[in-house]
């Protein structure tokens, strides 16, 4: 009989195998033994679908749990407008530096005002942090969150300031608009709330009613939206320990990750395919955040904003690939009144996206010069140009910039037309259904075999190749 690496005969996958096909939510199972290490990795294909209806109300109440929790142990740590509880890095598990959270919180603020708000809803308030800062400008503000404790909270800080005296609040969900006249307001704000959204055809839902209550030439703003096309480079950061301790399984602990990610995380191109469907909506404008500090926030996520018509947009009067020098002769000597300079190599993910190559191919990179995404910000001022730095379609380590004399704007690209909204997000509701099969499935297997025919990873596949593995009964 042959022998795997670790001296161990196939029969022992074969095993493996069996058992995996006489669990009555297992339709086909395939076992093998990684190279080099001898480890068995077992591919389920699930009888049933994995995510089933119910599942996002359920994902709904378990974010609501959670929050009703975090913000009733420290609910006015740091007062109106200073409560950053809850914000964690995912790569140590520490709170997020409070420098880094108030450039966060500044430059989000500073991104809506340029909206010219004066009648707001937002939805998600959360503990105040952008409505402390934008209320008091605003002639009407009316915030709404699912967590009773947060509204609780909200509610005497601000009965505690006469400024404040126009802010309603609402404990509602996202979804639920009742009460709201259309047309009454200028701006929507839904900010660092879409990743607890079970679906990307929730947060279509909620964007579909927002639009309809914003006034021609108004917008609805989604902030702090997570970035689908980084989620592997973003994994293989958050995994380096683990990478480092036990390459010979990186990729499928990375991969297993991604599978049972339970956030919503977007591609970008979900926006402009949005605003097609929008009647009244001019554009999205999707842009990079803001940041100098490099963080998850900064290097994963991004704003978008629906332009309601009218809306002042521009296409670029000139277009031009990446090159410094280039760049410096068309902004200091050509002079256009805008241009669109393409597949930028961008700074803040450019050693992650290195560390995904080396995952994949086994070979580091060559090293590339990127620049800070503020770098050409400050390129375009010293020339008298506004930059609206974009994800670009040329690859996700990629950005592109367009520089205009005057704020307007910018369109995102055309998104491939056809494609499902499904295509642009991952399904959170999957990913908790996922994790709990994975772990019915590992209590299963012990109570069945011996210790060397457990596997050490599963991936759940929606179908494996004819004559690949055991089939059930």
């Amino acid at each position: 009989m042959p022998t795997s690496p670790t001296g161990l005969g196939t029969g022992t996958e074969s095993q493996a195998e069996a058992a995996l096909a006489g669990h009555p939510g297992v339709a086909r199972a395939s076992v093998t033994r990684e190279p080099g290490t001898g480890r068995l990795v077992a591919h389920v294909v699930p009888r049933d679908p994995v995510a089933e209806a119910g599942d996002d109300r359920a994902r709904v109440d378990e974010w609501q749990l959670i929050y009703e929790w975090v913000y009733g142990e420290l609910p006015e740590a740091g007062g109106l407008g200073e409560n950053f509880v809850g914000w964690h890095s995912t790569y140590t598990g520490l709170p997020i530096e409070l420098a880094q959270m108030r450039e966060w919180r500044d430059a989000t603020v500073e991104r809506i005002r340029a909206l010219r708000p004066r009648r707001v809803l937002e939805i998600g308030v959360g503990t105040g942090l952008l409505m402390a800062k934008l209320a008091r400008e605003c002639e009407e503000y009316v915030a709404t969150d699912f967590s009773a404790t947060v509204i609780e909270t909200l509610t005497g800080q601000v009965a505690a300031d006469p400024a404040l005296a126009h802010v309603r609040l609402h404990n509602r969900e996202a979804t639920d608009f009742s009460g709201l006249p259309p047309d009454r307001f200028d701006t929507v704000v839904i900010n660092s709330v879409v990743q607890y959204f079970p679906d990307i055809g929730y947060l279509a839902d909620v964007l579909r009613q927002a639009a309809a209550l914003v006034v021609p030439g108004g917008a609805v703003f989604v902030g702090d939206v997570r970035n689908l096309r980084l989620l592997r480079a973003f994994r293989t950061a958050v995994l380096s320990d683990e990478i480092a301790a036990a390459p010979e399984t990186a990729r499928e602990l990375v991969e297993n990750s991604v599978l049972e990610e339970k956030e919503l995380l977007v591609d970008p191109d979900f926006f402009p395919a949005l605003a097609a469907t929008l009647p009244g909506i001019a554009a999205a404008d999707v842009r990079l955040k803001r940041a100098r500090h490099h963080n998850e926030l900064s290097r994963h996520r991004y704003d978008a904003v629906l332009r309601k018509e009218p809306a002042e947009t521009v296409e670029p009067a000139h277009t031009l690939a990446w090159n410094p020098a280039a760049l410096e002769t068309l902004l200091s000597d050509t002079r256009p009144p805008s241009a669109r300079i393409t597949g930028v190599p961008n700074g803040r993910v450019a050693r992650e996206l290195a560390a995904l190559a080396k995952l994949d191919t086994g070979t580091a990179p060559a090293a590339v010069t990127a620049p800070d995404p503020e770098d050409l910000h400050e390129i375009g001022r010293r020339r008298g140009y506004q930059a609206a730095v974009t994800w670009s379609a040329e690859g996700a380590g990629l950005v592109d910039v367009v520089y205009t004399r005057e704020p307007v704007t910018v369109p995102a690209s055309a998104a491939t037309p056809g494609l499902p909204f499904t295509a642009y997000a991952n399904a959170p509701s999957r990913a908790a259904k996922t994790s709990t099969f994975v772990a019915e499935l590992r209590a299963y297997l012990a109570a069945r075999l011996p210790a060397e025919a457990l596997p050490h990873a599963f991936v759940t596949v929606e179908d494996l190749p004819e004559g690949t593995g055991h089939a059930d009964r």
